[in-house]
């Protein structure tokens, strides 16, 4: 969640509806980026860190985690010749893909999201794209009065290649005088409790294939155990440094309990659930549509949980849906494809 200073109406944003921006990431794909996310959720895939066994399984060597992409496909936040941006009184930057849409209300949160993986990435991988503002959508809702903006990416590597398609969601909104801000509830109650952290390493070995896997079965549930560090490296992993997700005082002024975890810890957490569950001849098609319902705090267990809800023949594609849950219910909900060997 940020705040900013309006500055235009939802007539003149009106106006950006289908322009196309390009924008360049700041730095290429690299070893280190890769092994600092992995060593965040202590996750121990070859695929990410062992080139013989990324191979082995038709990579060209070891590849980044599909959650990770975005990361790539930043802008620096700052470069020589520009001012000093740090001072008191002006707007932390939040990082991200900078979209530099109009302000049409104060403040704004992320509601919705949707990735779609083409082509590997690996080391020395170089990314850039576009973007544009495709949805307007004015809605009152308990936050106060607002729109929800999508926006669409489409990312390459500089050589040319398709990487992933992004369908992203945010509310902006002006907040109401009578309702302070609040941290979202989780919709819905029949939900698992969190179980312990998952400590016992994946069987590498085993291969899920298509054949094997019902309409109905379950995922085996993948835990972990927050705390206000291991938040903080993740998101500067990532280097989206809102201050609602390592700093107290931004997060409790903005309704939060705590700091909280962000989108992208997220799909990262969906991301190790499914690597373990199909092993390492599977492949991550699509992530989403995802949102969050509810926040993941430091001190909290959280449990991510799938269950098959569609085979998709003859492609050997499974569709899934996704669950997180943390002490106080539902944290996040969505759905993923997956490809399996036959």
């Amino acid at each position: 969640m940020d705040e900013i200073a309006q500055t235009a109406t939802l007539d003149e944003l009106q106006a950006w509806i289908g322009r196309e921006h390009g924008f360049a990431g700041a730095d290429a794909v690299t070893r280190n980026d890769i092994r600092r996310k992995l060593e965040v959720y202590c996750f121990d895939c070859p695929l990410h860190y062992d080139d013989a066994v990324a191979r082995a399984y038709g990579y060209r060597g070891l590849v980044a985690p599909v959650a990770m992409t975005p990361l790539w496909a930043m802008p620096p936040y700052w470069v020589p010749g520009q001012p000093v941006f740090y001072a008191p009184g002006l707007r932390e930057q939040p990082g991200g893909i900078r979209t530099d849409l109009p302000v049409v209300y104060p403040r704004g949160v992320n509601t919705a999201t949707e990735w779609e993986y083409f082509e590997p990435l690996y080391p020395g991988d170089s990314l850039e794209g576009n973007w544009r503002l495709t949805e307007i959508k004015p809605r009152q809702t308990r936050l106060g009065d607002g729109v929800f903006l999508t926006v669409e990416t489409v990312i390459y590597k500089s050589s040319g290649e398709l990487v992933a398609k992004n369908r992203n969601t945010g509310y902006r909104y002006s907040e109401r005088a009578s309702d302070a801000p609040r941290e979202k509830r989780a919709a819905a109650t029949d939900v698992p409790a969190p179980g312990e952290a998952t400590l016992d390493p994946a069987d590498w070995s085993h291969q899920r294939r298509a054949r094997e896997v019902a309409i109905g079965e379950t995922v085996p549930p993948y835990s972990m155990w927050l705390s206000y560090q291991r938040i903080v490296m993740s998101v500067a992993v990532d280097r989206m440094w809102s201050g609602i997700h390592h700093n107290r005082e931004r997060a409790r002024a903005a309704g939060f309990s705590d700091i909280i975890f962000n989108t992208r810890s997220y799909e990262m957490l969906f991301e190790v659930m499914l690597r373990r569950w199909m092993g390492l001849d599977g492949r991550i098609k699509k992530l989403g549509p995802f949102r969050m319902t509810g926040s993941s705090y430091p001190d909290d267990g959280i449990s991510a949980h799938a269950r098959i809800s569609e085979k998709i023949e003859p492609d050997q594609l499974i569709k899934l849906e996704l669950l997180v849950v943390n002490p106080r219910g539902e944290a996040a909900r969505g759905e993923a494809i997956v490809a399996l060997p036959a």
